[in-house]
């Protein structure tokens, strides 16, 4: 080879590395030219996770070799279709719009199982009513003069009889179970009195109640006290706490009552007004006055009150710390459910869809459909809402996305529905001319 040849090749190899080391160097630190806008931008990162693990990412319909939990470096500036794929499992994918040098976390996505809701039973019952945190249902039937109150569980379809009352044409009835399912309470309208029957769920053991509860106006379950129970009449206000069967007549006169860090707080109504109190003795220390209406206490996270008032379809919210300004939530709503970290509220006015962030005190319209939202709940791992409408029901996943995704559980299948506390199954309980039917779908294994 001769002298100048060398020479030339020195140079190219000289040229070679000046040009490809700054390359090499640049491509390390997530630098890519962007063909569709001409131009070298740095990359984003997507550090996206699953439940369960190991499902495929493919982005823009090219899959990665990762699977969850997976880092993305080389993400560019600009909207993606996200999509993960599992063998089993139904697909999930949104639109993602990354910055350059955003480094961005997602999930973990829950992927739910590839399955349709099977018919586990058929109950010839006048009256249902389930109790999502111990996965189980109570059912009342009526065979000639009886009523018999029966519970399923719906973890393994064991059924257990509860009551066996005489059944009376013309009262209407209705179930209500206590704070944990510890007990389930049968009340018996009979114009404006109310016959009370509870029962123990463990044994089906009948709980003897005072004379108090007899001939009562009203009745509720301290939905934040297990197994508290009040019973209202034209002369007197008990608590009877149900375990132990302690009734104690209280000192003041309320419309309701429910404990709060150990604290009476009652709604009084008045001539034109509502007003909520702390109760301390025969004195009362108010919170917020409120408009008249047709109130309820509803289950709230610590250090909240919650009122529903069902002749507005309201929701409201009251910090019993917070004296200038308690009221941190006044919106209408059908529909609501506390997030299991008991920071965000998800709630419904019937065509739409909110979310309220207590630790910001912010509150979001995530999105609006043209059916009516029939029943909404959150599935107990991750930000994942389920919610029913028009017969179809749809998890919507509410993680960081730009737009909310989207996956089809069931359809054709109306009802109430609730979600085991493991996350495993959904059950529907569906009325139909002769009674209602138990359905279930797998969600995860």
């Amino acid at each position: 080879m001769s002298k100048s040849m060398r020479f030339f090749l020195f140079l190219f190899f000289v040229f070679a590395f000046l040009i490809s080391a700054p390359l090499v160097v640049l491509y390390t630190a997530g630098y890519r030219f962007d063909i569709s806008h001409g131009r070298i931008v740095h990359t984003a990162v997507l550090n996206i996770s699953s439940e369960p693990h190991n499902a495929t990412v493919v982005v823009d319909q090219v899959p990665f070799s990762d699977r969850t939990p997976a880092v993305l470096e080389t993400i560019l500036p600009g909207e993606h279709l996200v999509r993960l794929e599992k063998t089993g499992y139904l697909p999930w994918e949104t639109m993602l719009s990354f910055e350059s040098r955003e480094a961005r976390v997602l999930g973990p996505i829950i992927l739910f199982l590839e399955d349709e809701p099977d018919l586990q039973e058929t109950v010839a019952a006048i009256l249902v009513s389930s109790h999502a945190p111990t996965n189980r249902f109570a059912y009342v039937t009526q065979q000639s003069s009886w009523l018999e109150v029966w519970m399923i569980s719906a973890s393994d379809a064991q059924k257990k009889l509860l009551m066996r009352l005489p059944y009376v044409p013309t009262s209407t009835y209705s179930l209500s179970w206590s704070k944990d399912g510890t007990y389930i309470a049968l009340k018996e309208q009979s114009g404006l009195r109310q016959n009370l029957s509870i029962s123990r769920v463990s044994d089906g053991s009948v709980i003897e109640l005072p004379v108090a509860a007899q001939d009562a106006e009203d009745s509720w379950w301290d939905l934040s006290v297990e197994p508290l129970f009040y019973v209202r009449t034209q002369t007197t206000l008990t608590r009877i706490d149900v375990a132990s069967g302690m009734s104690q007549s209280l000192l003041f006169s309320a419309h309701l009552v429910t404990l709060s860090d150990n604290q009476e707080v009652i709604l009084s109504i008045s001539n034109d007004r509502a007003v909520l109190s702390y109760q301390e003795g025969e004195a009362a220390s108010i919170i917020t006055y409120l408009p008249l209406g047709k109130y309820q206490f509803v289950p709230a996270p610590e250090g909240l009150i919650a009122l529903n008032d069902i002749q507005r379809n309201r929701l409201i919210l009251v910090d019993t710390e917070e004296r200038e300004q308690p009221i941190l939530l006044n919106e209408e709503a059908r529909l609501w459910k506390w997030h299991p970290s008991g920071d965000v509220l998800l709630y419904s006015s019937g065509y739409d869809l909110k979310r309220y962030v207590r630790s910001a005190h912010e509150t979001q319209t995530l999105t609006r459909l043209s059916t009516q939202i029939e029943q909404l709940d959150w599935y107990p791992q991750g930000t994942c809402a389920i919610y029913r409408s028009d017969g179809t029901t749809m998890a919507l996943n509410l993680d960081g996305t730009t737009v909310l995704s989207q996956t089809v559980l069931a359809t054709g299948l109306g009802g109430s529905f609730w979600i085991s506390h493991d996350g495993n199954t959904l059950s529907t309980l569906l009325q139909t001319e002769t009674g209602w039917e138990w359905w279930k779908r797998n969600l995860q294994n």
